[in-house]
């Protein structure tokens, strides 16, 4: 789950700039601390779909081109548990600002579309979205409102039970707290019970405790 360690990226600017060997075996202490959830997350990969056949993609036998490839730009992506378990990966690279202005450091993804999928379907409509809903568009006419409705299409199946049928044949169920629920990376974390967040914090804690004791000696030495 989503910690915030207010001046961490101006504090891990400057161990990079004067200590970076302090810096380098942080991340290691930090990327030794996720690979648990990683591994967890990589073994709720299912080998295969039953009931969701169609959704597979096999690679055996075929040559893996762009038409071919899972990796190919596609409708909906297809699911292959090599490529899937390969996506959940560590990352210790700093992103870009997000829209209320945080950066994160640390932290583990899932990068394939098709495990993206498989994580988070059903959260929102626990019976798939209905295949059409309808938009209100208001419009002001004559002083008064003039109101019309459309009819949006949401699923390109023609069976009207096809969202509920591919969400309850899903490997595993959602687990964790809104918003934070999944089957692999959030299902991972809410059975990992906050340890490793207390690990990373512990090993945060101890590398910032060691650089300030560098820095202050730094200080006496040139006083002296």
């Amino acid at each position: 789950m989503p910690v915030e360690v207010k001046g961490l990226a101006e504090v891990l600017t400057a161990m990079r700039k004067f200590e970076p060997d302090l810096a380098k075996n942080l991340n290691r202490e930090m990327r030794a601390a996720m690979t648990p959830i990683q591994k967890t997350a990589q073994g709720f990969v299912p080998n295969g779909m039953a009931g969701l056949h169609n959704w597979e993609f096999k690679t055996s036998g075929k040559k893996i081109n762009k038409q071919t490839s899972a990796f190919s730009q596609r409708e909906f992506p297809m699911f292959n548990p090599g490529i899937v378990k390969s996506g959940i990966r560590i990352s210790t690279g700093k992103t870009r600002k997000n829209p209320h202005g945080f950066v994160t450091f640390y932290r583990i993804v899932n990068l394939s579309p098709a495990g993206t999928i498989m994580e988070m379907a059903g959260r929102i409509h626990p019976n798939g979205r209905p295949q059409t809903h309808q938009v209100t568009v208001g419009k002001r006419h004559n002083g008064g409102r003039k109101v019309t409705v459309h009819t949006t299409k949401d699923s390109q199946s023609n069976n009207p039970d096809a969202g509920n049928w591919f969400i309850h044949h899903l490997h595993g169920q959602l687990q964790g707290q809104m918003p934070n629920r999944g089957r692999l990376l959030y299902k991972a974390g809410a059975q990992d019970q906050g340890r490793t967040t207390a690990r990373m914090m512990k090993a945060l804690q101890e590398t910032l405790k060691t650089f300030q004791h560098r820095s202050e000696a730094q200080v006496l030495g040139k006083v002296a």
